[in-house]
């Protein structure tokens, strides 16, 4: 079997804010990423404005040469409705691929990071967080309680080679190393779950497929984000399995309601073994969504 895939990251125990644990600075200063380790990886502070196109970066790897390191806006790498950025300082050094999106309301952030491998390893990691005016106030969900689906599309930076069509020229680079990749995208849909009278969440992420997909695999299996609880900050965080094999965990996944009742929710995953095609293979996952039946809810939730 051909491998299109680099050895797995070394994760990261990362501290989470002190403050409102899914707060985020309304200047858009840099933020410790309070995501659970499980998902965050090595991303450990995230700065990202949509409306200047900027994002900057702190991630616990080799890393560019600096602390914050501002990524580049770049289209050509947009997934699924959410802005692709890159970093890649030389030919030699690692590319960074990063996945960002605010919600519609603008209630919250979330986004990944993954680099395209190098030296047996390759680092990546996940955040989300509430924003703008009133983060530090008390979870706010539906006053009505009840259940309510939220509909869209998710995207995903993996392990697997992509084409490299962004990669510097490595011509540079002797013949007898191994220069950098860049990591393949995935992008799906996925539709969640939220009980709010019982406090419980969960989702199913179905139509994956890889963007380059350099091995012709096709569709990927579907994944199931198990029911878990929502706690008192809105928060939740569970386990990932494939679909039609409960009981047997591949992955985490976390994230974040936000907005006037629960308008949004954002969260990301941390999945590893999601199709017999590959081995090794793991995936940062993400989603930003709206509330059906909300305003600039997706166009297909009235069809559910």
């Amino acid at each position: 079997m051909k491998r299109f895939v680099k050895l797995m990251a070394i994760p990261m125990v990362l501290g989470a804010c002190e403050a409102d644990p899914g707060g985020v600075n309304t200047d858009f200063g840099q933020t410790a990423n309070p995501a659970p380790a499980e998902v965050a990886g090595n991303l450990a502070a995230v700065n990202y404005d949509p409306d200047a196109q900027e994002l900057i970066l702190t991630v616990d790897a080799i890393h560019g040469g600096e602390r914050n390191v501002s990524y580049t806006r770049t289209p050509a790498l947009d997934t699924a409705g959410y802005e692709g950025y890159m970093m890649q300082k030389t030919p030699a050094d690692r590319h960074y691929t990063a996945l960002f999106k605010e919600s519609n309301g603008g209630e919250l952030i979330a986004g990944v990071v993954a680099d395209g491998g190098n030296n047996n390893r390759y680092f990546g990691g996940g955040f989300f967080a509430r924003q703008g005016a009133g983060i530090y106030s008390a979870y706010d969900h539906p006053t009505d309680e009840g259940e309510a689906q939220y509909y869209g599309r998710y995207a995903a930076v993996t392990n697997v080679d992509g084409n490299g069509d962004q990669l510097l020229d490595a011509s540079g680079i002797p013949a007898d190393l191994t220069a950098p990749g860049q990591a393949d995208r995935i992008r799906g849909i996925i539709l969640l779950n939220a009980d709010f009278a019982n406090g419980q969440v969960d989702a199913e992420i179905s139509n994956r497929f890889m963007v380059d997909d350099v091995a012709a695999i096709g569709q990927l299996p579907n994944i199931v984000l198990v029911a878990t609880e929502i706690d008192e900050n809105g928060e939740f965080a569970g386990s990932t399995e494939l679909l039609g094999e409960p009981g047997s965990p591949n992955g985490s996944y976390a994230g974040i309601f936000g907005g006037a009742d629960a308008t949004a929710v954002g969260g990301v995953t941390y999945i590893t073994d999601f199709t017999p095609d590959l081995e090794n293979e793991e995936e940062y996952g993400v989603f930003v969504l709206t509330r059906c039946g909300a305003a600039n809810d997706d166009p297909l939730c009235p069809g559910l």
